[in-house]
């Protein structure tokens, strides 16, 4: 470890002096969905960075969204090489094995994009869910099996989506004998990732309802990505495309329809435990991901210390010290990861140079920058920029 005096130096400002961060990375719609007004980078920021060579950061970077590890660990092969994941800033070991473990969506979306690329097909993520489950929807697949019938279960799946992603919200609606299921995107949703979340429930209907998937009539606002027979061939049913909004309609009738695996005898304890897992969320498992999302919203520039974290976030400087133990979490580390995160892309996507993008990353020194970012992936920024741009 350098001696204190260095630390001043070296670390970048914004950060209160605070144990080493381990190894790994940091551990760990409704009301935490905010945009963090109370973060106005102008209030925590003496540096702010303007620089038409500095392109802004995606907004879904400075959003708390994200999606269940289990969901997405359901999606992803078993055979997915590691190395794509920590490229992204996905933790392997967290993935895995923290079930409290919420991903960021957009190192979610950064690895589905990586995923298509890699492939010839595709629909290769289509084809993965139909290997899903209940299991991998999270107390939202055990509510559905206390449900006793399918209207039932869409209105708990409609309360309880958020335990799975943050990425839409579903409206059901009724007229004469057709209803219809309607996902709202929250912010921009890549095609492929729509169309994962439709097919889940497309594939498991036969199963859950004993209703034919021929019967449903699927369709989505984006254009198609494959012909419509091999959509048709992997859902049971052809969807349409460029739809005025992306939705699953059925016959009303079947809302009436028992649900095959039904066991209501656990419907009161399932529910009451899947709720308070929802209202405890954004200071539990959502913890991770606001805090996250407001150290974004202040860049470019320093990002916030820990007591306008807390105050932020709606806790004590305390309050905040507890829950980032109680979770394993450690927030010099989470702010590492953001810079990391921020530079990268400012580094692919940009034509600033590396003072610029240290300043904008609240460094105060260039070579500070360099060291951190051989720290975090192995390479100078230089060199990382040139793999990746030419």
């Amino acid at each position: 470890m350098p001696h204190s005096t260095a630390l001043a130096v070296m670390r970048p400002r914004g950060i209160p002096i605070m144990p080493a961060a381990p190894e790994c990375c940091s551990r760990g719609a409704d009301d935490s969905l905010w945009p963090f007004h109370d973060l106005d980078p102008s209030r925590h920021s003496r540096m702010a960075v303007q620089s038409v060579h500095l392109p802004p950061l995606p907004a879904l970077m400075a959003a708390p969204a994200g999606i269940s590890a289990r969901y997405l660990s359901e999606l992803l092969p078993a055979a997915l090489p590691a190395p794509w994941l920590t490229q992204v800033g996905i933790d392997p070991q967290r993935l895995r094995g923290d079930e409290h473990y919420r991903v960021p969506l957009y190192q979610a979306y950064a690895l589905l994009e990586q995923a298509l690329a890699a492939q010839t097909d595709p629909l290769l993520a289509l084809q993965q869910a139909r290997q899903l489950s209940l299991k991998a929807y999270p107390w939202l697949g055990l509510s559905l099996l206390a449900s006793t019938d399918l209207g039932t279960g869409l209105a708990r799946l409609i309360e309880l989506e958020p335990l799975v992603w943050d990425g839409s919200r579903i409206e059901l609606s009724v007229e004469g004998e057709s209803a219809s299921l309607r996902w709202l995107p929250l912010h921009p949703i890549p095609p492929a990732v729509m169309e994962l979340a439709l097919a889940g429930w497309v594939l498991l209907a036969p199963a859950l309802a004993g209703v034919p998937a021929s019967g449903l009539r699927l369709g989505f606002a984006h254009a198609a990505r494959a012909p419509l027979a091999a959509y048709r061939e992997l859902l049971g049913t052809e969807p349409l495309f460029d739809q005025p909004e992306t939705a699953l309609h059925f016959p009303a009738e079947w809302l009436r329809r028992e649900l095959k695996l039904a066991d209501p005898s656990a419907a009161d304890w399932v529910l009451a435990e899947a709720r308070r897992r929802l209202a405890e969320g954004p200071l539990s498992w959502r913890l991770e991901l606001r805090l996250r999302a407001a150290c974004f919203a202040a860049l470019p520039g320093e990002l916030p210390e820990a007591a306008a974290l807390a105050d932020a976030v709606g806790l004590s400087a305390r309050g905040l010290r507890e829950r980032l133990q109680a979770q394993n979490l450690n927030l010099r580390a989470l702010q590492d990861e953001v810079r990391r995160d921020a530079a990268c892309r400012w580094l692919r996507h940009g034509q600033a140079d590396l003072a610029e993008i240290a300043q904008a990353c609240g460094f105060s020194e260039q070579s500070a920058f360099q060291r951190a970012f051989r720290r975090w992936t192995g390479n100078t920024p230089a060199v990382w920029r040139q793999a990746r741009v030419g």
